[in-house]
Formats: C-alpha cells, sequence, structure tokens
C-alpha cells in the first residue's frame, strides 16, 4: 500500500490527513494543538475511534515526528518491514500565498522555497507556519516529495478590474499590491462538489460560495471560475470575522497611529486579533453569541449568566455579521445575475442553520434562493493535486 499525507501547517497547530494513494480514501485524521506552548497534545481520529495525547511539543519539527510516529503505528508499517518514507509517495502541503508566481500546485525544490519565503510578509500569520511545516517534512523524510497547494492559485481567474485597487498603477506593478483572496482551495473544492449536487458542468456552474469560520470570506463564481472574492492583498479584509475586522475604513488606522499613538504592529494585532466579533462583543465563539442573543444552539452550554449588556453586545455583533454577509451576497447576485446556488461551509457556514437562515431570509430577489451546506475538505482536495502532479 502507498499513501499521500496532507499538511495544513498554522503558527501553533498541525493539521493532518493521511489517503489511500490508489483511491484517496480516509484512512485517519488528527491534529496537533498548542505547538510550543504549555499543555500541547496530538488528538487522532482513526476509523471514528478518538484518541488524544499530552506530549512536550515544542516546534514543528517535534510535531511532525510526534505525528510520523502515530502514523507508522496505525498504517502498521513495522509489521510489513516498511519504512514511512517507503510508503509515501507524496506529502501534500497547503499553501496560503502564491502570489502571482504560483498559480498551479508545485513540487518543492529548495528554488521554490526560496521563492515563497517573500510571500511571508504577505501572509505573516500563514505563511512562515506553512513553510515550518515543509521544513520539519523534509528533514525527517527527505527521500518524499513535498507537493504545495496555494489558496491564492483559485483566484487567478480573477480579471484585473476586480483585483487591481485604485492605487496609483505602480504599485501593483512593482510591489503586486492587488486583490489575491484566500480560501481558494476550499471554495474551489464546494463549487466542484455542488457541480456534483446539482448534477450540472462545473463549466456552466454560477455559485456564491460563502466560508464562514474563524475566517471567512465568500467568493463570486462564474462558469466554475473565480471573478470576484471578499478577501484582498492579504486575508484581513472583506466579511467580519471572529477576530478579524474585514472592511474598515483605512483612515481609521492612521487616526490610531497619529490621535492614539499607537504603533503599527498594535495597530496590526489589533486589527487581526482583537477585532470583529471578539473586539464588539467580548466573544470570538459563534455558539455563545448565537446563545447570548437569545438563540438554542444545540450541544452548546454556556452563556446564561451574562449581563444584559453583554447579551445587547452579542446580538448587535451578530447583527452585524450577518448584515456585512448580505452585502456582499448581493453584489454578486448583482454581477453573476442569476445563481444556481448560495453554498455555505467552513465551521460556522456548515453548522449553523442559524446564522445561514438569517443571512438568506434578509436577503431580498425576485426568485427563490437555492441553498446548500456543504462540508469543506482541503485536505482532501489537496491530496487529489499531489495524486495529479505524481501522474
Amino acid at each position: 500500500m502507498q499513501y499521500i499525507l496532507v499538511i495544513n501547517s498554522g503558527s501553533a497547530t498541525l493539521k493532518f490527513k493521511v489517503f489511500y494513494s490508489e483511491n484517496l480514501k480516509e484512512i485517519c485524521s488528527g491534529i496537533v494543538e498548542r505547538i510550543g506552548l504549555e499543555k500541547s497534545f496530538i488528538e487522532i481520529n482513526n476509523k471514528g475511534i478518538k484518541a488524544k495525547r499530552y506530549d512536550d511539543i515544542k516546534n514543528h519539527n517535534e510535531a511532525i515526528q510526534v505525528v510520523l510516529a502515530e502514523l507508522e503505528d496505525i498504517l502498521s508499517l513495522k509489521k510489513e518491514n516498511k519504512i514511512l518514507e517507503e510508503a509515501l509517495v507524496a506529502v501534500g502541503h497547503r499553501v496560503v500565498h502564491g502570489g502571482e508566481e504560483f498559480i498551479e500546485p508545485t513540487i518543492v525544490t529548495p528554488t521554490v522555497l526560496k521563492k515563497l519565503e517573500k510571500y511571508n510578509k504577505l501572509a505573516p500569520l500563514h505563511n512562515p507556519a506553512n513553510m515550518a511545516g515543509i521544513a520539519a517534512i523534509q528533514n525527517l523524510l527527505p527521500k518524499v516529495k513535498n507537493i504545495a497547494v496555494f489558496d491564492t492559485a483559485f483566484y487567478k481567474t480573477i480579471p484585473d478590474y476586480a483585483f487591481i485597487y485604485p492605487l496609483p498603477y505602480e504599485l501593483y506593478a512593482k510591489e503586486g499590491i492587488r486583490r489575491y483572496g484566500f480560501h481558494g482551495i476550499s471554495h474551489s473544492y464546494v463549487a466542484e462538489e455542488t457541480a456534483l449536487k446539482l448534477k450540472k458542468s462545473l463549466n456552466k456552474l454560477n455559485v456564491i460560495t460563502c466560508h464562514l469560520g474563524s475566517g471567512c470570506s465568500i467568493t463570486a463564481i462564474k462558469n466554475g471560475k473565480a471573478i470576484d472574492t471578499s478577501m484582498g492583498f492579504t486575508p484581513l479584509p472583506g466579511l467580519m470575522m471572529s477576530t478579524r475586522c474585514g472592511d474598515i475604513d483605512p483612515s481609521i488606522i492612521f487616526f490610531l497611529m497619529q490621535e492614539l499613538n499607537m504603533k503599527p504592529e498594535e495597530v496590526n494585532k489589533m486589527l487581526n486579533s482583537k477585532s470583529g466579533l471578539l473586539g464588539v462583543s467580548g466573544l470570538a465563539d459563534m455558539r455563545e453569541i448565537l446563545q447570548l442573543s437569545g438563540y438554542k444552539v444545540e450541544g452548546f452550554i454556556g452563556g446564561e449568566k451574562a449581563s444584559p449588556e453583554k447579551k445587547k453586545l452579542a446580538a448587535l455583533a451578530l447583527q452585524m455579521f450577518v448584515y456585512r454577509a448580505q452585502k456582499y451576497i448581493g453584489a454578486y447576485l448583482g454581477i453573476l445575475g442569476k445563481v444556481d446556488a448560495v453554498v455555505f461551509t467552513g465551521g460556522i457556514g456548515e453548522r449553523s442553520s442559524i446564522v445561514r437562515n438569517l443571512i438568506i431570509k434578509g436577503i431580498k430577489t425576485g426568485d427563490k434562493l437555492k441553498v446548500l451546506a456543504i462540508l469543506t475538505n482541503e485536505e482532501l482536495a489537496i491530496a487529489k493535486e499531489a495524486k495529479k502532479m505524481l501522474n
């Protein structure tokens, strides 16, 4: 048997899935949490059986070591006198930012790694962690092919009038300042799944895909190709998110620096980590916000003793979140005309019928909108691309 390992490496987490290379059937999945922090642990789901083990995991190299040791047991390689390096045909990696240069899945070489370094400044919360995952695999499994799949690549079809900002043109020409878009692997995957569900050719599919999780983005897809998206130069703009602000007046940044004497790094941290749902309500978890807003959230307990002011702010945050999603969907309906479906995915989009209904019921159209909720599977999408590269 041969396998494809897929890694989604974050700053303090590392998600992974393993697939049979022949049919891409999932074998197991898991996550390493709190890398470099106290009480780090690995959690594995193997054939529906979950196991959690605490360990002292200081960095991504150690996280990968722990994962590989677990995989050797799960895949029974020692019994078969095989080593993991021989059993793995490829490791696929999610890379958030590939700029205009990397618009297709790419086999990672030293030259590719060097070129990718320049995108770290455009996605400082994501790309360095993605690179750390690749480096760890290269260190521990030097003979295995590493294949990078880029979140930005899906947006290569967005027209220039949609991706160029109304700034001096040389900022795009010389510095690459433009709308790139993110969550592309997820949006692409759910578009393909939607085409299958609707029994429609992908190249004739018009949909609006809404990835709503801790990060949120909406993409307009015409004839199976992205034509616009809510995120931009970075994953910060667009929708209101768990801790990110989304669209704001850029002059607010100057006000914060000039009038409140905030440093650039303080403003950056505030906009990325202390804003959004958290900034307005003090809560980053949509389930708790829904409960404090008077909705019953199945399987979630908490928030009953909140003050009236806390409940008021939770309701405000929810209304803001819903309204901003409605604005983008409405705008994309105008661009696309008739759409086959509005598709929700991501942790909130997949699981919360309350949020989906709140968003959709506020959008007025002549025709009834078809609404779908589809479980995203970025790892499977990456495994498919890795298999294509091998073939």
